[in-house]
């Protein structure tokens, strides 16, 4: 099933495409300019006309209540030997894929499943406007990051990020990290090879500066502990010294 990207307000992207004739819902999923959605007619189900509708987004049935009749399917009649092919059809068919593919342009991520191509070395513009006043609050992780990078910004957050020279060719999940709650997967990006040349960034001066304290300390620590045990072991001596 395809219909145009905000046709109506109830066509975006995860609104479910439900019918008593379906073996499971289906999910809207953008592809450039068109949602596109997937299901499976039952092999079950007897002939006739069903309806097919628009249905909240799965697990926010409260939040947007959406139920709208989209149009209609005629099922036709099937002997019980097609049926039976029917049945070994759908169960050699592959799983189906949940990346979605945006216009250019549009911000990344637009949706968690929204998966932008970078090469290894290359970089991303993540940005979310809807976290207003979280300024250095929401920090990102992912496996292909040269380092985790915090977002900054007054309207909506955003970072820049890098991925490394030597990830993997694959598709990899941004986690996000808000002080106080639990981390989510926010988003995905798959990895292309690097170009020949590709070399990931020193550690940046401040980094290292921040570092320098920390060794100092237990240095430091070290060397307090040392001597905070020579001098038990010489008044034990003492101690036992007769006078």
């Amino acid at each position: 099933m395809t219909t145009e990207a905000m046709r109506s307000g109830d066509a975006f992207s995860d609104v479910r495409v439900t019918s008593p004739a379906f073996a499971a819902d289906g999910t809207f999923r953008m592809d450039d300019l068109l949602l596109k959605a997937v299901a499976t007619v039952s092999c079950t189900t007897e002939p006739g006309s069903y309806e097919v509708r628009f249905g909240s987004p799965r697990g926010d049935e409260n939040a947007s209540k959406i139920d709208r009749l989209w149009g209609t399917i005629r099922v036709a009649p099937a002997d019980a030997a097609e049926r039976a092919q029917c049945a070994r059809q759908v169960a050699a068919r592959p799983p189906e894929s949940m990346e979605e593919r945006y216009p250019e342009g549009t911000q990344w991520p637009a949706s968690p499943w929204d998966v932008r191509s970078v090469q290894a070395g290359g970089e991303l513009h993540a940005e979310d406007g809807l976290e207003m006043g979280n300024d250095g609050m929401i920090k990102l992780s992912s496996p292909g990051f040269t380092r985790p990078v915090v977002m900054h910004g007054d309207r909506h957050v955003s970072a820049t990020v890098r991925i490394r020279c030597d990830a993997q060719p694959g598709l990899y999940v941004v986690h996000w990290n808000e002080k106080g709650k639990p981390a989510k997967e926010w988003a995905r990006y798959r990895v292309t090879a690097p170009q020949a040349d590709c070399h990931d960034p020193a550690p940046s001066p401040q980094a290292s500066k921040a570092a320098y304290p920390a060794r100092w300390f237990l240095g430091t620590a070290a060397a307090l502990a040392a001597a905070s045990v020579a001098t038990w072991a010489w008044l034990r001596l003492r101690r036992k010294t007769p006078r």
